[in-house]
């Protein structure tokens, strides 16, 4: 009986560890992974050209934030949203992503790569912006990527308005 006993611990205990083992570590990051986030940015891309703030605002995790240049942090679905409401209603337009690189490990992804845009305020001059940009991304439950932060800067110089031209004393 304790022999029968003792065999069903050695059991227990080697099955524990089977099951323990099992599970074989991190989670790998693979080419579905690269895959899924370049759609997921093609789809971003898409979105912005609609100028769908709110669904600009699902690519993110509930904590997700955009750090746009020469600006504060933006954090959270609702910021998000009102970001890009802001900069549609700005003329942001005509967004091309080439994200040249898309890596990761486990269930943290960055990529980078290129921009271009064009801002066609209404009413006002026409301006283009190229630049760089670093997101990162998180797997979340369901096997669902989601952004967690974008950040990027332009590689132009900044545009720096006219200085006010003096007027000539006239005469009289």
């Amino acid at each position: 009986m304790q022999r029968q006993l003792r065999n069903l611990a050695v059991l227990a205990v080697m099955g524990a560890a089977a099951v323990g083992c099992g599970n074989g570590g991190p989670r790998e990051f693979g080419k579905e992974d690269v895959t899924t986030i370049r759609k997921m940015t093609q789809d971003f891309q898409d979105a912005y050209n609609a100028k769908d703030s709110t669904k600009l605002a699902q690519f993110f995790g509930g904590s997700g934030a955009v750090m746009p240049p020469n600006s504060s942090v933006v954090r959270g679905s609702d910021a998000i949203k009102g970001y890009y409401d802001i900069r549609f209603g700005e003329g942001a337009t005509d967004l091309k992503l080439d994200a040249t690189t898309v890596n990761g490990q486990g269930s943290i992804a960055y990529l980078s790569g290129t921009y271009s845009l064009r801002n066609a305020p209404e009413g006002g001059p026409e301006t283009r912006d190229r630049g760089k940009f670093l997101w990162i991304a998180r797997l979340y439950p369901g096997n669902t990527w989601r952004f967690e932060q974008q950040m990027w800067s332009s590689d132009l110089p900044p545009q720096v308005p006219a200085p006010p031209q003096e007027k000539k004393n006239e005469k009289k």
